[in-house]
């Protein structure tokens, strides 16, 4: 599996204003991000609520997940320039079946459904923006069934913490262990096997 480095989603947002071409959709796109500062350990969409806002992470991690009987499972691990909400329910503007917290203090700029539809429909630019992102999030979607079809546990443990993105030394270890499909006592074995030292080793 190659590792791409794709521009960032949050860097696309915020370079959208130069190629928006009326300055009526111009003013309404900068007056609709609303900044935020979200302690970690928030819950931002829980079961049941919908999904009313993207968020624009500048810096800090979020996840979503869902459950299954008493544990939970991890469905998306996002960091600092990516996008996240619960997508079923925010685009369709349906309870969530999944829950969307913070696993740090999380800043950056958000928006609402409502907003977010008024300038998809009103410019062609933020238009083709949508369907960007849309496109980038089947690519993903699409690589990582590739990784969970045809990758052992190790070998997508190994894949994991070499990307870019990686989440590895920062979030606690069963969250990327039951994202990646595993148990965080089979996470640990793998990472002795693939000569990952916790203790000693960090990342940039």
């Amino acid at each position: 599996m190659r590792v791409t480095e794709e521009t960032k989603p949050l860097q696309k947002i915020l370079d959208a204003p130069r190629f928006i071409l009326s300055e009526e959709v111009k003013a309404r796109f900068q007056e609709s991000m609303t900044r935020f500062m979200i302690p970690k350990g928030r819950v931002l969409v829980d079961v049941g609520q919908v999904s009313k806002c993207l968020y624009f992470i500048e810096k800090g991690a979020m996840r979503t997940y869902y459950l299954r009987g008493s544990e939970d499972i991890t469905s998306l691990l996002v960091s600092d320039g990516d996008i996240v909400c619960i997508a079923e329910s925010f685009l369709m503007q349906k309870a969530s079946n999944d829950v969307l917290e913070t696993l740090e203090d999380t800043n950056g700029i958000s928006i609402s459904y409502e907003m977010y539809r008024k300038l998809v429909q009103e410019d062609v630019t933020m238009a083709g923006l949508a369907v960007q992102l849309l496109e980038q999030h089947l690519i993903n979607f699409t690589e990582r069934v590739k990784v969970f079809k045809y990758l052992s546990v190790e070998q997508r443990i190994a894949h994991y913490i070499s990307q870019p993105s990686s989440l590895f030394r920062r979030i606690p270890d069963h969250y990327i262990a039951t994202y990646l499909g595993t148990t965080a006592a089979t996470f640990s074995r793998c990472l002795k096997s693939i000569n990952i030292d916790k203790n000693i080793a960090t990342r940039a």
